[in-house]
């Protein structure tokens, strides 16, 4: 029985949350429901400022950057507590972790905080021959932690 369930879900160009995304919250919160009615679940998002090419001083550019990445990170709270709400609806306690950076490192680095048991997590790459089975962040990730990885795609639909 896994005690400490992460469920790791991209969600950033997602206008509707993906297939991979919403197996992937139904298999962990699953695993949480059979075990201690707690779900972590983390979404790593890519976040790159690009200035603007005018003659801006940095005072003003270092503002607008800090405004996009406000505006950047309550979009994707939104979409975070969008996507947990029908884990909530089950009665599972849920805490999220909201990260900008490199999805292998950051779900790396938090499974290895959490001394998490089992993480959950998408696999929908097919960049080449190994990535077919077994999607490239999956496949990195898989590599680097030590707990049980569960990867998960959704049912073809036929």
């Amino acid at each position: 029985m896994y005690r400490t369930v992460l469920l790791a879900a991209a969600l950033q160009h997602w206008d509707r949350y993906s297939a991979h995304a919403l197996a992937a919250r139904e298999v962990a919160g699953a695993l949480a429901i059979g075990a201690t009615h707690h779900l972590h679940v983390l979404s790593v998002y890519d976040y790159n400022f690009k200035a603007p090419a005018s003659g801006l001083p940095a005072e003003m550019i270092a503002k607008l950057r800090e405004e996009d990445l406000r505006r950047t990170n309550n979009l994707m709270e939104q979409k975070v507590e969008d996507y947990i709400a029908p884990l909530k609806a089950v009665g599972l306690e849920v805490t999220t972790f909201l990260r900008a950076g490199d999805p292998r490192s950051v779900i790396v680095q938090i499974a290895d905080e959490l001394k998490a048991d089992a993480l959950v997590i998408g696999s929908h790459s097919k960049r080449n021959f190994l990535d077919i089975a077994l999607g490239g962040t999956a496949k990195y990730i898989s590599q680097h932690v030590s707990c049980t990885v569960i990867l998960v795609s959704p049912e073809k639909q036929t």
